[in-house]
Order: structure tokens, then C-alpha cells, then sequence
């Protein structure tokens, strides 16, 4: 996923040091680099996020809205259930291989691997309640992701941006009527109320999972691959783990080799373990990003950027 090259001694040392359980950056191989959150930031998003992994300026930075729409019900699609589309872009200044269509196959990879978490029960979401009549309307919640930066874990900064960004959005409250039709039928209604203060969670959106990626470089594996790590590593595979740490969605990245099945077995229990830790971390985040909305205050370049 990375186009740096690295000297045939600086490849060594990051091997190296992984295998005897270190890295360049001083992290263990289970660690992950520090991570900034922030949500609603987008003022006409119905919910959104924004996550960078790393520091200022040497992290992988994405941008999530979400956006909610009320779609017609068309024969071939489920009776009683709503849906998410996901679409990952990444911005041309994010690297230097992305400009012109040099992102295109890395758009459609990470669309994939989002709608794959997120999409369907797995997501943990309960997709019945987004089902407004039975054969008639739904909602439909498409995530938008922009990745702004990329140095190393795209992926896990898109889903905790995209989860952030679900628990953050807020539905119109939909009021169903039934109402009779000249013959004495009942039929049904709807009606979104447009009202800031009636809004809704999304039911079933604390079960959402995070995901933990894992590259292997020489023999062993850390998770949260720095670019010059993931420039070395031959085989990546990520984990999606609910809040339950069930596993729930596994996904190989775009290297040619595969893990080897002890290593495998490994990684499975060792994501449940990371994960525990992850969504304790997450939850923190959160709850800071939460509290430190900033209500009213004009929405400009630097305060977009502040905790950035």
C-alpha cells in the first residue's frame, strides 16, 4: 500500500527488530500509535468524524460523513430492511502515486473492505429499524470517507473514523400512519419530521466492531504498520472484532503471500486481545471528542484543524 522504497539495510533492520520483538519507533509489536478523534464536523452531515493515526504531519488522517436518505422500496431489494453504502476516495495530496487515477484500485479495495464490516449484520447494526414500511421506504446511510493522509494503517483509521461517525449520527424521527383509502384499505404514511431537537440514534450502533491489522514482516507480525514497516511487510490480513470480541469480518490486504496457519491461529486470539483494549481505548476518545463539541462557534480553517 506504500511506494516507499527502502535500502536493502534499512529493510533488514526493521526485520530484524521486529522479529527479537522491537520496532524503529519504540512500540512494542502490539502497539498502536497515539490516535486523535474528533466528531461532528461536518455541519450538514447527519453524523461525522475525523481520525488520525500518529502525529501531525507522519500519521494517516481520514475524514467520515455520514449521510442519511429516505429511498423507495423497489422489487429484487429486501422487504423490511435498510442498507449502508460505503465509498472510500483518496485525496490526490494524500501521496504522491495517488494523482490522476493512481488510487482508483485502492478506492474500490477499501470500499470493499468498509462495506464488508459495516454493511449487513455483522455490522452489529439492527438494519430491520431502518426500515420505515415494509415494502415501500427505508433508509439508506452512506458513508463517505475521505483519507486526507496516509502513512501506514489506512484501513483501522476508516473504521474508527466510520464509527465514530455512526455514533455520532442522528435520524429524523419518521411518523407512520395508516389512512384509508376510498375502497376502506389501509394504507401507510410517512412523514419525516424536520426538527434539529427530534432526532434518533441508530439503534444497534454500540455493537459496531473496530478492526486490528496485522502485517507480517520476517517472521512475526505488529499491528498498526508505520509506512516504512508496511514498505517490508509481506502478508497483511485485517481483523474486524465486535464490542462481544467476537470476530466478524476478516479481510486479506492487497500482498501477493498469505500468512502461514500457525501464525494465523496466532493472530486470531492475539486480535481479540488487542481488541478488548482498542475499544476501552476507543471509548475514551470518544467520549472526550463528544464532550468537546463546539456547539456554536463558526466552523473555520482553524478550528477544523485544531485538534489536528
Amino acid at each position: 500500500m506504500t511506494s516507499l522504497i527502502l535500502s536493502p539495510s534499512e529493510q533488514d533492520f526493521i526485520t530484524r527488530g521486529v522479529e527479537k520483538g522491537f520496532r524503529a519507533d519504540g512500540r512494542g509489536s502490539l502497539d498502536r500509535r497515539e490516535v486523535t478523534l474528533r466528531t461532528n464536523m461536518i455541519s450538514q452531515a447527519n453524523g461525522s468524524a475525523r481520525c488520525r493515526i500518529g502525529h501531525l504531519g507522519l500519521g494517516t488522517d481520514v475524514l467520515v460523513g455520514i449521510k442519511a436518505e429516505v429511498n423507495t422500496w423497489t422489487p429484487g431489494e429486501p422487504e423490511s430492511l435498510g442498507s449502508i453504502v460505503c465509498n472510500v476516495e483518496c485525496s490526490p495530496s494524500a501521496a504522491q502515486e495517488f494523482e490522476g487515477r493512481g488510487a482508483e484500485d485502492l478506492n474500490v479495495e477499501l470500499t470493499q473492505t468498509l462495506d464488508r464490516m459495516f454493511n449487513g449484520p455483522q455490522s452489529g447494526i439492527d438494519m430491520a429499524k431502518l426500515c420505515i414500511i415494509p415494502k415501500q421506504a427505508y433508509w439508506v446511510l452512506h458513508v463517505d470517507a475521505l483519507v486526507l493522509d496516509v502513512k501506514g494503517g489506512i484501513v483501522d483509521a476508516l473504521v474508527w473514523a466510520t464509527r465514530a461517525a455512526l455514533l455520532s449520527t442522528k435520524l429524523p424521527r419518521v411518523v407512520v400512519e395508516s389512512i384509508a383509502d376510498e375502497d376502506g384499505n389501509l394504507q401507510s404514511e410517512f412523514d419525516v419530521v424536520d426538527d434539529a431537537e427530534d432526532q434518533v440514534a441508530i439503534e444497534g450502533v454500540e455493537n459496531l466492531p473496530l478492526s486490528v491489522t496485522f502485517n507480517q514482516i520476517g517472521k512475526r507480525f505488529v499491528i498498526d504498520a508505520s509506512e516504512q514497516e508496511e514498505a517490508v511487510t509481506q502478508a497483511s490480513l485485517t481483523v474486524a472484532v465486535s464490542p462481544q470480541l467476537e470476530i466478524c469480518a476478516v479481510q486479506k490486504g492487497g500482498f501477493l503471500r498469505g500468512f502461514p496457519p500457525s501464525l494465523l491461529s496466532e493472530i486470531m486470539q492475539t486480535a481479540r486481545r488487542v481488541a478488548r483494549d482498542e475499544f476501552a481505548k476507543f471509548k475514551e476518545l470518544y467520549e472526550t471528542a463528544a464532550s468537546n463539541q463546539m456547539g456554536d462557534e463558526p466552523s473555520t480553517g482553524s478550528t477544523f484543524l485544531g485538534a489536528f
